[in-house]
């Protein structure tokens, strides 16, 4: 029952963002805010979908934030090897992060299930009672 909620929760999540997208004005290449509020927004969906997919792990949040800012590194380096606007390929990659860090915290905190470790550290007595 809970896993159902948890995946209803990031459906709404999802089904929210992807009809945001499709309401956006036309999509333009500047620094200005809307620009780098889009690249917050998908940093967050992507951190969210990995967090989600690792769900099974500990460290779900940081493998979320860690493989969605590595990929738009990669991407955002290739985009200045090719056009050479270093500081607004950097202010991208910054907004991406950002995004990535809210996202990952965000579905990993209220959107997923706790994970429950057993852990046990200790001395066990046992007094028998005759």
């Amino acid at each position: 029952m809970n896993s159902s909620v948890s995946k209803y929760k990031l459906g709404i999540v999802a089904t929210f963002m992807l009809l945001s997208l499709f309401g956006s004005p036309k999509c333009n290449a500047s620094d200005s805010f809307s620009s780098e509020m889009s690249h917050v927004i998908s940093g967050a969906a992507i951190a969210g979908y990995i967090t989600h997919r690792y769900s099974d792990s500990e460290y779900r949040a940081w493998i979320g934030f860690g493989v969605s800012t590595a990929i738009v590194i990669s991407e955002q380096n290739y985009e200045i090897s090719k056009v050479g606007k270093r500081s607004s390929q950097q202010l991208d990659m910054v907004a991406h992060a950002i995004g990535s860090a809210l996202g990952a915290w965000y579905t990993d905190k209220y959107l997923l299930l706790p994970i429950v470790k057993r852990n046990y550290l200790g001395l066990t007595v046992q007094i028998p009672i005759n």
